[in-house]
């Protein structure tokens, strides 16, 4: 048939009757899995087959690699423990050798051990290895010795030993149910023999119960007292200044009481006399001593018994006096010499330091009547 122009073509029956259909979507395929389910999907592997050769071969290499890691390591270590071995032996023939030998102790002089006590405590002896002395060994043993306060020892190669000794120094007795010396810091460091305290300050006042107990208290009430011992020696400008118009110093003391209520107490060495000083203001209690010694005279220290200081410093100072000894009558031969004396000192003839000469006495003529009444008559018997 032949189209006509200007019109549509007219569909075919076919075409009319039948429209075509839309095709689905392809779905993906997946891929096919094992019928058990820990199985996987199938999938192609080569398998390359080695030599066995091969596989011996870099075996072999990896346990040569190994091995020379091994060997690289004892090496090492064999070398280092030679060098440690080889060392130490240098080291004991080096110290066993005679040349570090001790051959020589030198020691400080000191006031209270003798050089000989001092070699005796090191506990060391001439022929020692000296490289081989624990110093700091040394040093505990002879710092264990109550009269020292430390110790350094030190090495000069090749044989000489230095010891150095620092002592203690005794600054005053305690009386503790016995004596016993304290150093500077207050520390009872050694009972006393009647040497070692002679010409010492002496402190009472503290038991040897309270000085156990209560250790560091006890010491600082020592020290108080030794500083107050150290400004009784040392007056302050205070104390100079009131006592100018004084002679001499102070009374030297023979000891100091330590009361925990009241305070302390001087106690003079010559006549006796305690000072009670409290704690507060001692200075200032010091300087007012020294006038009362001044206003007292020379016969001041004697004359004192008690000085009651320990109150406040503006009250009046309460004294006891010693009172002087009951007088007793003279003798008729120092009455009479007393006499002369009094009389010899009125005579208008004595001028100064020289006697005149005395006027020529009369004596009388043996025809001068005797002087003598006439004797008595003795009466007349049966």
């Amino acid at each position: 048939m032949t189209p006509v122009a200007g019109k549509r073509p007219a569909a075919s029956r076919a075409e009319v009757r039948h429209p075509p259909r839309e095709t689905a979507a392809a779905k993906p395929v997946r891929a096919r899995r094992s019928f058990l389910p820990w199985g996987r999907a199938n999938r192609r592997i080569t398998v390359e087959q080695r030599s066995l050769l091969l596989w011996l071969t870099e075996l072999l290499l990896a346990l040569a690699r190994r091995l020379l890691v091994v060997v690289k390591v004892l090496a090492a270590l064999g070398a280092l423990a030679g060098a440690l071995w080889l060392g130490r032996l240098g080291v004991q023939h080096v110290v066993a050798s005679p040349r570090f030998a001790l051959q020589q102790l030198r020691v400080d002089p000191t006031q209270h051990l003798t050089r000989e006590q001092v070699v005796a405590l090191t506990g060391v002896a001439t022929g020692d290895r000296l490289l081989t002395l624990d110093t700091d060994a040394v040093a505990a043993r002879l710092a264990a010795h109550p009269w020292i306060a430390s110790a350094r020892v030190r090495r000069e190669l090749p044989t000489t030993l230095v010891v150095n000794v620092v002592e203690r120094r005794a600054a005053a007795v305690v009386l503790m149910g016995g004596p016993y010396l304290i150093d500077d810091s207050g520390h009872a460091f050694k009972p006393a023999t009647l040497e070692e305290a002679d010409g010492l300050l002496v402190l009472t006042g503290i038991s040897r119960d309270q000085y156990s107990g209560l250790r560091e208290v006890s010491e600082s009430a020592f020290r108080e007292a030794l500083a107050l011992h150290a400004a009784y020696q040392h007056p302050d400008s205070l104390a100079t200044t009131r006592a100018a118009h004084t002679r001499g110093g102070r009374p030297p003391l023979s000891e100091i009481h330590i009361d925990p209520r009241n305070g302390f107490s001087l106690v003079f060495y010559e006549g006796g006399a305690e000072i009670r000083l409290g704690r507060n203001d001692l200075s200032e209690k010091l300087a007012r001593l020294d006038e009362i010694l001044a206003a007292l005279g020379p016969r001041g220290v004697a004359a004192l018994q008690v000085v009651h200081l320990d109150g406040p410093v503006l009250d009046r100072v309460p004294l006891r006096l010693i009172p002087p000894p009951p007088s007793e009558p003279p003798s008729p031969a120092a009455a009479g010499r007393e006499v002369k004396k009094s009389t010899a000192l009125r005579n208008p003839v004595i001028s100064g330091s020289k006697v005149s000469p005395p006027a020529p006495m009369h004596t009388p003529s043996s025809s001068s009547p005797s002087s003598s009444p006439p004797a008595r008559s003795r009466p007349p018997t049966d």
